[in-house]
């Protein structure tokens, strides 16, 4: 059986590896999938949310195995 803590650094890790991918995938779909880039703003703001889901998702890992 698992604790709370365990559960808690395992859902944070896979919503930031979610994160990380949702955004990842919309950075490269113009150019590797033949869609459309985004405008500068929307683009800039997708690769913070990026940084920001791949730190979620480091902090989350690294929690859930030191657990």
């Amino acid at each position: 059986m698992t604790s709370l803590p365990e559960l808690v650094a395992g859902v944070v890790g896979a919503v930031g590896l979610a994160v990380s991918l949702g955004a990842g995938y919309l950075v490269v779909r113009g150019p590797f999938f033949g869609g459309p880039t985004l405008a500068p703003r929307p683009l800039l703001a997708t690769l913070a949310i990026f940084i920001v889901g791949v730190a979620v998702f480091a902090w989350g890992s690294t929690q859930y195995a030191r657990l």
